[in-house]
């Protein structure tokens, strides 16, 4: 698997700026073929306010590739995060969280 492509790490920086809210622990966005798929784990519960920024901010990134599909998961959870390569899954935030030992 390779990097997500500049242009789409961009855009979706872009669409975050103002987004982060403190319960936002980490987004992602990864295209794959016309699909690009942004997800967002947020600290269960999440308020209105954190959905409201990270919708808008895929709208946005949709508006900036018309012939490509978004789908977006904004989910909560106080698990751990995953374990993956972080650039060939598109990470582009994550929340710093006290190391559990």
């Amino acid at each position: 698997m390779t990097p997500v492509a500049a242009d789409l790490r961009l855009s979706a920086q872009r669409a975050l700026l103002g987004a982060i809210y403190p319960e936002v622990r980490m987004v992602k966005v990864r295209r794959d073929g016309s699909l690009i798929t942004f997800t967002a784990i947020c600290h269960s519960p999440f308020s209105d306010d954190a959905l409201d920024a990270l919708t808008t901010a895929t709208a946005e990134i949709a508006a900036d590739f018309p012939d490509w599909e978004v789908d977006y998961h904004i989910v909560g959870s106080n698990d751990p995060l995953p374990k993956e390569d972080i650039l060939t899954e598109g990470w582009l935030f994550q929340r710093a969280e006290p190391s559990v030992r």
